[in-house]
C-alpha cells in the first residue's frame, strides 16, 4: 500500500510532464507558420510558402465571394489582396508591381495587351484561363504572388491588415479597373500611289481603345489622326465607307465598277465577314483597310531605302550634324513622321512629338552638346524645319510620303532660309587628349633650341610630296613635332606623319582649308589649326579627333571673307590669335580673338575696322597681350577682357611680323615692314614707348629670334635706283642690348642671295661654344641655309631636286634629335640630317617596322587610351615667338570626363544584383537601410511581398524557408528526446520506489 501510495503522485507528474512535452512539440509541428514565423520575426510570406495547407480560398469562390476584376472578367493588378494572404501581400497589391511575364511587356496588368493568358504575375492576380465563368475568382490554393495560400488560421490573422489594405487601395482598384478595359489594337491603310503600286496610306499605327469598341471606331480615330479624308457614317445597314481620298492624286477611291475594286476590311490578316460596326476589338487585333476586289487578299507593300539626318548648332554654333544621313527601309506609303520618328530612337536623340488636332508636329530636339531642348526661338526665328531633298517642305511631315531615294533633313534653321550645309566634321567633346610633350609646338617655337642640329654635312632622310606642286589652290603650312609625329595640314587635311619614313599614320579631316599662312600650335593635347573664315579647329593629337570647331567670323564688305594668317599664341589655358580681311595689297579689317582650348568657345573677340592682322602675332607680358597691326600702330590688349590698354604706339609702317618678348617682362621688339628693328617699353599700365630703332634691310616681314642677348631675323636690301634696283635678302645679327647690327649676311657660299628675301623665322642653336643660324630663303632652289656666328658667309647646306625646288617662305621645324623639317612651294615636305662627324650629326631618327606603331622611345611613358598610340616625350625648347612651351605642352587628359556625345551609344548601366550578391555581411550600416538597398536593386520578379525583414546576413526568400523547415524539424526531434528521456526517468523512479 505504501509502494503504491508513492507511485500515484510519480505517475500523475510523468502524465503531465508527457502530455506537455507532446503539445509542445505538436504546437511546433503544426502550428501556422505564418504566425510562428511572426513571433520570430521571420517573412510570413516565406513562412507561408514552406508548407502548402488546405486554403479558403476555394471555399469562398464556390459560395461566389467576389473577387477583385470580377467586373471587368479579368484581374487587375493593384487590386485588394485575396483573403488569406499577408499584410505584407495586401501592401504589395496595393502598389501594382509590374508584371514580368507580360506578353506585351507592359507593366501593372493583370491581363497583357494581346490577351495571351499570362501566369506568375507578380504584383498582379493570376490570369483567368479560357472558358472560366467570368467572375474573376481564384484557383484554389493561389495567393497574389502565384504562391500557395496559408491556412485559415493565419487568413484569420491577417483579416484586420487585409480590410485594412481594402480600404487604402481602393482607389488604385478604380484606375487599374479603368486601364483593364483598355485594349490596344493595330490599325493601317493600303491602297494604290500615284504609280499604282501599293503603298501604305496610313502606316500601322497602334491605337487604345475603350472595351468593346468596334472596328469602326477605331478606323475613325486612324483617319483623323492619319489626316486622311474619308467619306463614312452610320446608315440603315449599319456604318460604311464609302471613300478615302488618296495623299499621291486626290482622287476619292471608292467602288469601281470596272476593277470591282472597293476598301475591303480584313482583321488579323482575314477578310471579315462582318461589317466594321458588327466587328469587336479584342487586344492585340490588326485593322487593315485594302483597297482591293473580292478575295484578294491584302496587297503586298513593297519597300525601298530613304535617308534621313538632323542638322543643328554645336556649342559654338557651328551647323553640325546631330544624327547623320541615316539610310533606313521603309515601306512604300510611309511618311516623312515615321522615318523621323525611327531617327530619333536610332540615333538616341530626345525629341519631343507627337500628333495633335493639326496632325503631326515636332516640339524640341535636345542638343547632344549642350543639353538644351531646341525648338522655337522667338528672337532669331528659328525652328526645326522640314526638308526633303534639299527643299523646304510645304507638308507637314506626317503627310509628306516617301519614295525610294528622298533625303529627309530636319534642319535648325528660320523661315525661308535654304538647308545649313553642316561642317564636314563632327566635332566629339569628350574625345580623350594625350598628355604628350613637343619638341616644336608651333610657328618660331625652337628659337634658341637645345637639340643637336647638324653642324656639319647633311643628307636628305626622306622627302614627302604633300600636293601636287602645280597645284596653286592648295596651300600647306609650316611642320610642327608633337611627340613622336610630324604634324602639317595642306588643304582641308591634317596629316600626321612618322618621322622616321615620311609616310602618313593618319589624316583628320578639316572643317575648312586652310589659307595661304596656316602657324599651327600644339597645347593641351590637341593641335590646334587656323582655318580660312577666321575659324579654328583643335585636334587630339593622337588619333585626330576633332574635338571642336569655332563658328565662322563676319566677311568685311571690301576685303571679303577673314583670313587667318597670324601666329596662333598660348596662355594661360587659351589661343590667341587674328584676322585680316585682305587682298594682295591692303587689309580692311580683322579681329582679335581670344579661345577656350578646352572647350573652343570663344571667351572674347575685338574688331578692328581700321585694319586686320597680317602675317602678326602677339607677345605676352605679364597679363597683357603686345600686337601690331596692319596700319604699323601697336598696343596692349588686357588677355582676361581684350580692351586695349594705354594709348598704344604707332610705329609709321605696317606690323607684318610676330612681337617678341624680352625675358626682362618690360621690353618687347617688333619689326616693320621697312626694314626696321624696334624696342619697346611696356609700362605696368600698358603704356607703351619706344626706346630705340634700327634699320637692318629695305623691307622685312620676318619675326626676330631673341637667343644669348642677340637677335637674329630676315628681310631683304634693295639697292640702286627705281630704274637699276637690286634685290638680295639679308640675315641680321643685331646686339639687343645697343641695337647694333653686328652682322650683316647676304651671301651663302659667297655667292650674294641675290632677288631673295628672308622671310622665315631662324632658328639659333649654339654648339661646341658656336652658335649656328638656320634659315630659308624665298628664292630658287628653295633650300636650307646655315650660318656661323662670326663667319663672313652663310652657307647653303640642302638643295632639293630639281623638280622639287621653289620658293620657300617656310621656316624650319626642329626635331628632338635635331633633324630639320620644312616645306617650299613645290608642296614638299623635306627630312634633313646630319651625316655625321661633329655634333650629334651621326644620330638618326628611330625607325620603325610599321609606322602605325612607332618604337616606344627609351624611359617609362605610358600609351594613350584610346588606340594604342604611344605617349611619347620629347626634349624641352625654350619658349619661343608663339607664347608655348612647357606650360603649352602639357595636355589635359579628358579621359573617362565630361558628358556623352549627341547619337551615341551610352555606356549601359550596370544591371542590380539580387539580394543574394548585394547582402553584405561585414557591412557597417544601420539593419533597415541595406534592406531597402536590397529591395532597390533586385533584379529578380517582385512579389506581392515586401522583404522587410530580410536579415543583414544575406539570407534570401529560401533561407528563410528552409529556416522554417527546420525549426518543424526540431520541434519534433525536441519531442522525441524529451519522451526518451521522460521515459528512463519513469523506470529510474520504478527502480528506486
Amino acid at each position: 500500500m505504501l509502494r503504491s501510495h508513492k507511485a500515484a503522485p510519480c505517475c500523475g507528474v510523468a502524465r503531465h510532464v508527457v502530455t506537455a512535452v507532446l503539445l509542445a512539440a505538436l504546437t511546433v509541428a503544426s502550428v501556422p507558420t505564418a504566425a510562428f514565423a511572426e513571433a520570430l520575426g521571420i517573412d510570413g510570406a516565406v513562412a507561408a510558402a514552406s508548407q502548402p495547407v488546405a486554403s479558403e480560398v476555394a471555399a469562398a469562390s464556390d459560395e461566389g465571394a467576389e473577387q477583385p476584376g470580377a467586373e471587368s472578367g479579368a484581374p487587375v493588378a493593384g487590386g485588394a489582396a485575396p483573403e488569406g494572404a499577408t499584410q505584407d501581400d495586401a501592401v504589395h497589391a496595393e502598389q501594382g508591381a509590374p508584371e514580368e511575364d507580360a506578353v506585351d511587356g507592359s507593366a501593372g496588368a493583370g491581363a497583357g495587351a494581346t490577351g495571351d493568358v499570362q501566369q506568375e504575375t507578380p504584383g498582379g492576380l493570376a490570369d483567368e484561363p479560357e472558358g472560366s465563368d467570368g467572375a474573376g475568382q481564384l484557383a484554389a490554393g493561389v495567393t497574389a504572388t502565384g504562391r500557395p495560400d496559408s491556412t485559415q488560421a493565419g487568413a484569420d490573422r491577417d483579416d484586420a491588415a487585409e480590410d485594412a489594405s481594402a480600404v487604402e487601395s481602393a482607389d488604385s482598384q478604380e484606375e487599374d479597373a479603368e486601364d483593364a478595359q483598355k485594349l490596344n489594337v493595330t490599325l493601317a491603310v493600303v491602297g494604290p500611289d500615284a504609280d499604282g503600286a501599293h503603298a501604305y496610306w496610313a502606316p500601322s499605327t497602334s491605337l487604345e481603345m475603350e472595351d468593346g469598341s468596334t472596328a469602326a471606331d477605331a478606323s475613325e480615330q486612324l483617319f483623323k489622326r492619319a489626316g486622311l479624308t474619308a467619306d463614312y457614317g452610320t446608315g440603315d445597314y449599319g456604318w460604311y465607307l464609302n471613300t478615302i481620298t488618296s495623299p499621291y492624286t486626290g482622287d476619292a477611291l471608292g467602288w469601281d465598277q470596272a476593277t470591282g475594286k472597293y476598301w475591303q476590311l480584313f482583321v488579323n490578316g482575314e477578310a471579315s465577314e462582318l461589317g466594321a460596326g458588327g466587328v469587336t476589338l479584342k487586344a492585340g487585333d490588326v485593322v487593315t483597310w485594302a483597297y482591293s476586289a473580292f478575295g484578294d487578299g491584302i496587297p503586298p507593300v513593297g519597300a525601298f531605302e530613304v535617308s534621313v539626318s538632323v542638322v543643328g548648332p554645336d556649342a559654338n554654333g557651328n551647323n553640325v550634324t546631330w544624327a547623320s544621313n541615316t539610310r533606313l527601309t521603309v515601306e512604300n506609303g510611309m511618311a516623312a513622321a515615321v522615318a523621323s520618328e525611327l531617327l530619333f530612337k536610332e540615333a538616341g536623340l530626345k525629341a519631343d512629338y507627337g500628333t495633335g488636332s493639326y496632325g503631326w508636329y515636332l516640339n524640341t530636339i535636345t542638343s547632344p552638346y549642350t543639353g538644351d531642348a531646341l525648338g522655337w526661338d522667338q528672337a532669331t526665328g528659328k525652328y526645326w524645319q522640314l526638308f526633303v531633298n534639299g527643299t523646304a517642305s510645304e507638308l507637314g511631315a506626317g503627310s509628306v510620303m516617301l519614295k525610294a531615294g528622298d533625303a529627309v533633313t530636319w534642319a535648325y534653321s528660320a523661315f525661308e532660309e535654304d538647308l545649313p550645309e553642316p561642317l564636314p566634321v563632327v566635332p566629339d567633346p569628350d574625345a580623350p587628349r594625350p598628355e604628350w610633350e613637343s619638341a616644336w609646338p608651333g610657328y618660331a617655337s625652337g628659337s634658341n633650341t637645345e637639340a643637336a642640329t647638324p653642324t656639319g654635312e647633311v643628307k636628305e632622310s626622306w622627302v614627302s610630296s604633300i600636293k601636287d606642286s602645280a597645284d596653286w589652290a592648295t596651300n600647306v603650312s609650316d611642320p610642327i613635332y608633337v611627340g613622336s609625329y610630324v604634324y602639317i595640314a595642306a588643304g582641308a587635311k591634317l596629316l600626321q606623319i612618322d618621322p622616321a619614313t615620311g609616310k602618313t599614320v593618319r589624316e583628320g579631316a578639316l572643317a575648312a582649308p586652310i589659307d595661304s599662312i596656316a602657324r599651327m600650335v600644339y597645347a593641351d593635347g590637341v593641335v590646334v589649326v587656323p582655318l580660312s573664315g577666321g575659324r579654328l579647329q583643335a585636334l587630339t593629337a593622337d588619333a585626330l579627333t576633332t574635338v571642336w570647331v569655332t563658328a565662322k567670323l563676319p566677311a568685311n564688305e571690301q576685303g571679303g571673307e577673314q583670313q587667318s594668317l597670324s601666329t596662333l599664341i598660348v596662355k594661360d589655358g587659351c589661343v590667341y590669335f587674328g584676322t585680316a580681311a585682305a587682298d594682295w595689297s591692303a587689309s580692311y579689317g580683322g579681329y582679335l580673338v581670344c579661345v577656350d582650348i578646352k572647350t573652343g568657345s570663344v571667351k572674347w573677340k575685338t574688331e578692328n575696322a581700321d585694319a586686320g592682322y597680317y602675317w602678326a602675332g602677339a607677345a605676352a607680358v605679364g597679363s597683357l597681350l603686345v600686337m601690331g597691326d596692319d596700319t604699323g600702330f601697336v598696343y596692349a590688349v588686357d588677355s582676361q577682357r581684350g580692351t586695349r590698354v594705354g594709348e598704344g604706339l604707332d610705329l609709321g609702317a605696317r606690323v607684318r611680323s610676330t612681337v617678341v618678348a624680352d625675358p626682362d617682362g618690360s621690353t618687347v621688339y617688333v619689326v616693320t615692314v621697312d626694314g626696321v628693328l624696334h624696342k619697346v617699353r611696356v609700362g605696368a599700365d600698358g603704356e607703351l614707348s619706344e626706346a630705340g630703332k634700327v634699320q637692318f634691310a629695305s623691307a622685312s616681314t620676318g619675326t626676330p629670334t631673341l637667343a644669348g642677348g642677340r637677335l637674329y631675323v630676315g628681310g631683304q636690301l634693295v639697292q640702286g635706283s627705281s630704274g637699276g634696283q637690286a634685290r638680295c635678302g639679308v640675315l641680321a645679327v643685331i646686339d639687343a642690348k645697343t641695337l647694333q647690327v653686328e652682322h650683316s649676311i647676304t651671301s651663302a657660299d659667297g655667292t650674294e642671295l641675290e632677288g631673295s628675301n628672308v622671310m622665315s623665322a631662324p632658328v639659333v642653336s649654339t654648339q661646341g661654344g658656336a652658335t649656328y643660324v638656320y634659315f630659308t630663303a624665298n628664292s630658287l632652289p628653295g633650300g636650307v641655309y646655315r650660318y656661323r656666328v662670326g663667319d663672313a658667309t652663310a652657307s647653303r647646306i640642302y638643295t632639293p631636286s630639281e623638280d622639287k625646288q621653289n620658293y620657300c617662305m617656310g621656316s624650319i621645324t626642329v626635331g628632338p634629335d635635331g633633324s630639320l623639317y620644312y616645306v617650299n612651294d613645290s608642296g614638299t615636305l623635306f627630312a634633313i640630317a646630319g651625316v655625321g662627324g661633329d655634333g650629334s650629326d651621326d644620330q638618326e631618327p628611330p625607325e620603325t617596322d610599321n609606322p602605325d606603331k612607332p618604337e616606344k622611345p627609351e624611359g617609362d611613358t605610358p600609351e594613350s587610351e584610346d588606340d594604342g598610340v604611344q605617349k611619347p616625350g620629347g626634349d624641352d625648347t625654350n619658349s619661343g615667338a608663339d607664347g608655348s612651351g612647357d606650360e603649352g605642352s602639357k595636355g589635359d587628359n579628358a579621359a573617362g570626363s565630361g558628358k556623352a556625345p549627341a547619337g551615341t551609344a551610352m555606356v549601359p548601366g550596370k544591371k542590380p544584383l539580387a539580394r543574394a550578391e548585394t547582402a553584405s555581411e561585414d557591412t557597417n550600416e544601420p539593419e533597415g537601410d541595406g534592406d531597402e538597398r536590397d529591395a532597390e536593386q533586385a533584379s529578380g520578379a517582385l512579389s506581392a511581398t515586401a522583404g522587410k525583414n530580410v536579415r543583414k546576413g544575406g539570407d534570401t526568400d529560401g533561407e528563410q524557408a528552409d529556416s522554417v523547415r527546420m525549426l518543424s524539424v526540431a520541434g519534433l526531434v525536441a519531442g522525441v528526446i524529451g519522451l526518451v528521456l521522460i521515459g528512463a526517468w519513469l523506470v529510474r523512479m520504478r527502480r528506486r520506489a
